[in-house]
């Protein structure tokens, strides 16, 4: 998994959360850093945080689907991980439906 996708990307190194401007900031980082941007942000468990680059990104790709579609079947305890991704969201909810029995909800903001 992306080392810079952890839950804690809303609090600073003290554990207290960011401001808002501070949280703006590092999603800018991630999102102009790099070869590919990082579009989008797991913050914590539950959210995942997308920023529209407005341009076709790799990411984007059949070829990127298939990898989460491969992460999703891989059940071993080796899993690699991917970065996160609404396919990997989407894959979750679908598993722990599946798990559980309860319906699941997605919501997109």
């Amino acid at each position: 998994m992306d080392s810079t996708s952890t839950d804690d990307l809303a609090r600073r190194n003290d554990g207290v959360l960011l401001s808002a401007g501070e949280l703006a900031n590092k999603l800018e980082a991630r999102l102009t850093n790099g070869a590919e941007p990082h579009t989008f942000t797991y913050l914590g468990s539950r959210f995942l945080i997308s920023v529209n680059p407005y341009e076709a990104l790799e990411s984007q790709s059949d070829a990127a689907a298939a990898v989460y579609a491969e992460d999703y079947r891989n059940t071993s305890e080796k899993r690699k991980g991917v970065a996160p991704h609404v396919f990997a969201v989407a894959a979750n909810a679908y598993l722990h439906m599946r798990q559980t029995g309860l319906n699941q909800s997605l919501v997109f903001s």
